[in-house]
């Protein structure tokens, strides 16, 4: 995450600080030896709650990433894909017709618990075990049965 929930106690993000420090001269400082630690070949994906901790992000970290704003898909896009993968699943495991015709429900149930549980648990980086009980997740149970 390129973004805290709360600052440290010197009001810095240290983490950020050393991620920025790498990805603009390629190196840290190691305060014990006093020597130049390079460090090649490594590569940073990063990402952001949209609904808590920091939205400010410091303008010289982010120039080194491309930005994207994916929303959720609609309930109708998610049931498809859950669908296809959870009927998929089934059928190549050899699971009879009768089980096989419940993906459907188990679907539908999963993404109805979960839309459930995001209205009414408010979700922050406070909260952050509430993610935990996400989509896939609740998906998963099903893929198990």
């Amino acid at each position: 995450m390129v973004h805290n929930r709360q600052l440290d106690k010197y009001d810095t993000q240290s983490a950020i600080a050393l991620i920025r420090q790498h990805l603009d001269y390629a190196s840290w400082h190691d305060p014990v030896k006093l020597t130049l630690k390079t460090v090649v070949d490594c590569q940073y994906i990063t990402c952001m709650n949209p609904t808590a901790g920091s939205f400010l992000v410091n303008p010289r970290l982010q120039r080194h990433f491309s930005t994207f704003a994916v929303g959720l898909p609609s309930a109708t896009s998610l049931l498809t894909i859950f669908q296809t993968f959870l009927d998929g699943h089934l059928k190549n495991e050899g699971f009879p017709a009768g089980v096989c015709n419940l993906g459907s429900n188990l679907i539908k149930g999963a993404l109805a618990l979960h839309k459930e549980v995001h209205e009414n648990f408010r979700k922050t980086a406070a909260n952050f075990h509430y993610e935990y009980f996400s989509c896939p997740r609740c998906l998963r149970v099903c893929v198990c049965i």
